[in-house]
């Protein structure tokens, strides 16, 4: 049973991961250009967003059954995701200068692209 919601959580995930780079990306150029977002739901929208891409994410772990320190592609993701989050939180929100915040974002960037380099290269083992 657990197998046959592979497709729709793979759907769900995929379709979060490639808003949450939308959004990344229009709220960096913001951040850069000096620009704060002060709206409530401009804020909330890419939490939400995330929150569904992280569920899903744990979802299919479960479904799957290759979990982080086990299977060491999961483990690299899991990691990988910490260090995008990190590199997010500098380039929108405590990175000092425009250089700074430019070079996290970028930095994140490819590191959200190794990301789904990992998604994409993976074993998939039910």
């Amino acid at each position: 049973m657990l197998s046959t919601a592979y497709p729709a959580l793979k759907m769900v995930h995929a379709g979060c991961a490639a808003l949450t780079l939308l959004l990344f990306v229009w709220r960096g150029r913001l951040s850069i250009r000096g620009k704060r977002i002060s709206r409530r739901l401009l804020r909330l929208v890419p939490d939400s967003v995330d929150s569904i891409l992280l569920g899903s994410g744990i979802a299919l772990v479960f479904v799957t059954g290759q979990y982080p320190f086990v299977n060491d592609w999961v483990t690299l993701k899991l990691l990988a995701v910490i260090a995008y989050i990190a590199l997010g939180f500098v380039a929108l929100r405590f990175g000092r200068s425009r250089l700074e915040k430019q070079a996290a974002w970028v930095a994140a960037m490819l590191v959200f692209a190794g990301i789904v380099w990992l998604a994409h290269a993976r074993p998939i083992v039910f």
